[in-house]
């Protein structure tokens, strides 16, 4: 019926169409044939699909409501500020009925489904230059198109429009199911979270904390600094909210002398420190919270402020007047950003949203929504991200596995070098060179077969004599042949011992989602033990490279640690870069990069590889 359908408006002359309907490539093979007939159709007629297996879309501001969405039963949501795109038709209605249930206004609301045509970063593209969107929300399983993405993240963030995003798949089991859902791609998790750390997205967890964060940003106000002020009328909570933010990496505000000394002259016996407990004196004369705020604001020592309340929000006597003092304070100082913990009904929190107050039940949840907002600020302080321009490439001239050699050579094009070494055929030759390189030396098998070459005695360190390294290529040569019969072995690597410096990984692989990634690492061969890594999307610029270096928890190891030396993260930077760029100038060819360990040397003494993998992709 759908494809008769489409039929039928090609014949009238329609040039868009909304499809609802499932049984698509969601369900397998007969459905995708079925897909791709209706996208061929289409397309050979100009026409633009959106869905299959979606929920259809709506323009607020153009009245336009073209969904089946029960989340309209009860009302359409007011023309607002915020714009909503969802792979999941289910999802994006359920997202919708609690943006309107919160009284949050929506501009556009799109959903997806199949993408045969129309996908996840059209919308969201589209959106991001749209004058009636301010804030972006979306909800992603898996990606067709990791460019159209990128380019609508990249528009968000030059226009300074927040994204806020669930990205859904985070686990194994929860990846699977995605697939299953949506005959979808679906990346590493640990690239979106690159991704959206390169573009200024939060990454919402939970349904709970991206309607917050929604909810934070219509105001359309961010904090100008991490300072956050506390007031509470309990002195036990207000340390609880100290440690949330501490937690959230936010700052307590320091406040003025002068202004602990105003607020000792309202109550002698408060605590005017940041938190600031002004007793419960504030719930029966709510003169003294409303002097409180009015002493605070004029301080300007803090960039936002939390009060809490609890549950005397909720009492007869004490509601309505507390929040009023507040409100009158704020309007005095409308500039202030002002979160209410607070404990009331639905109708009391529309009164403090009403009069630019934001109402939270949970301070934790205050809190987390003001660190997501701090977050905007600071990305929106900095320039948007330029992309890396390539210097033209050189023809690789290798294909399939390569050798140690092999790959050591192809680094040294983009000046990562290896130490002093040669390539031996057999144990008279391999002392030979030992001897015009220098003892000590390190002797290894050299094969595009044996990734793990320590696994099978390939690696021998620190031998310190001619006859050493004759016993160790002999012994490799009789060994190993046995244990991996299908091994081809192209030599022994002859190698100077490199004591020192600091061990380090670069891998770069090819994602099926978005391309070459580079991921860096402190390890060695301690690197899956540790699991300490950073990943980015090739290429990444050196000043780049050192922030994804500065990211790591071990990263003190490099810079100085307890009396040790700084070694040379600018040099590692360099070779982060020009591997990156090496995999984006050939991304056709190359299928992984592995330089384990990269050694970074102390001082200016560069970098040195000891140990590279390198793997061409299949003709």
């Amino acid at each position: 019926a759908t494809q008769q359908t489409i039929d039928d408006c090609i014949a009238r002359g329609v040039k868009s169409a909304v499809l609802y309907g499932a049984g698509f490539s969601e369900t397998g093979e007969e459905g995708r044939a079925r897909q791709d007939r209706i996208v061929a159709t289409a397309r050979e007629a100009g026409m633009r699909l959106l869905g299959p297996n979606c929920m259809g879309l709506m323009n607020t501001h153009a009245r336009f409501y073209g969904t089946f969405a029960s989340a309209l039963e009860e009302g359409v949501p007011a023309p607002g500020r915020i714009a909503v795109a969802s792979q999941s038709g289910g999802y994006g209605g359920y997202l919708m009925k609690h943006l309107f249930r919160r009284g949050l206004g929506i501009s556009q609301w799109v959903t997806t489904g199949n993408e045969a045509d129309v996908d996840i970063g059209d919308a969201l593209w589209w959106m991001a230059g749209q004058d009636e969107s301010d804030v972006l929300l979306a909800y992603i399983e898996g990606l067709r198109d990791a460019d159209k993405l990128i380019a609508a993240l990249d528009r968000a963030r030059r226009a300074n429009k927040p994204v806020v995003m669930m990205k859904v798949g985070r686990t194994a089991e929860g990846s699977a199911a995605a697939a299953s859902h949506t005959a979808s791609l679906t990346g590493e998790d640990s690239i979106y979270d690159a991704v959206f750390d390169q573009y200024g997205v939060h990454r919402a967890r939970t349904t709970d904390e991206l309607l917050d964060i929604a909810y934070a940003l219509s105001k359309g106000v961010l904090p100008k600094g991490p300072r956050v002020g506390v007031i509470s009328i309990s002195g036990g909570v207000g340390v609880q909210i100290a440690d949330f933010v501490s937690d959230a990496n936010l700052k307590m505000g320091t406040v003025p002398s002068e202004t602990q000394t105003a607020l000792k002259a309202l109550v002698p016996h408060c605590s005017p420190a940041n938190p600031i407990d002004m007793t419960g004196l504030v719930t029966t004369n709510h003169d003294i919270m409303e002097k409180t705020l009015d002493a605070v604001f004029a301080s300007n020592a803090f960039d936002a402020t939390l009060i809490f309340l609890g549950i005397a929000g909720a009492a007869p006597s004490m509601a309505r007047p507390l929040q009023q003092a507040i409100a009158n304070a704020h309007a005095r100082a409308p500039d202030q950003l002002v979160f209410v913990s607070v404990t009331t009904d639905a109708e009391m929190v529309r009164e403090y949203d009403a009069k630019g107050l934001l109402a939270f039940e949970d301070p934790s949840r205050a809190i987390a929504a003001l660190s997501a907002l701090s977050k905007f600020r600071d990305t929106f302080a900095q320039p948007a991200p330029e992309p890396l321009a390539l210097p033209a490439a050189t023809p690789l001239g290798v294909h399939g596995k390569l050798n140690e050699a092999q790959a050591k050579a192809l680094l040294e094009q983009v000046g990562v070098l290896s130490p002093k070494e040669a390539l031996a055929s057999d144990a008279q030759e391999a002392m030979r060179l030992a001897a015009s390189i220098g003892f000590p030396v390190v002797v290894k098998v050299v094969s595009a077969d044996i990734l793990h070459k320590t696994e099978v005695g390939g690696v021998a360190l620190g031998l310190a004599s001619a006859e050493a390294v004759h016993d160790a290529v002999t012994r490799m040569a009789d060994s190993i042949p046995q244990q991996l019969p299908d091994a081809r072995i192209d030599g022994y690597l002859i190698s100077e011992m490199v004591s020192g410096g600091v061990e380090t990984i670069v891998g770069i692989h090819q994602d099926e989602a978005f391309g070459p990634v580079v991921t860096f690492g402190l390890g060695g061969t301690l690197v899956e033990l540790i699991k300490d890594t950073v990943c980015a999307l090739a290429p990444v610029s050196e000043a780049q490279a050192l922030k994804m270096i500065g990211s790591l928890k071990t990263a003190p190891l490099l810079t100085g640690w307890r009396g040790s030396p700084r070694h040379d993260i600018e040099a590692l930077a360099k070779a982060i870069s020009g591997l990156s760029i090496l995999a984006v100038q050939h991304r056709d060819t190359l299928a992984t990069i592995e330089v384990n360990p990269l050694v970074a040397r102390p001082g200016q003494g560069g970098v040195v590889a000891l140990d590279a993998v390198i793997e061409t992709k299949a003709e």
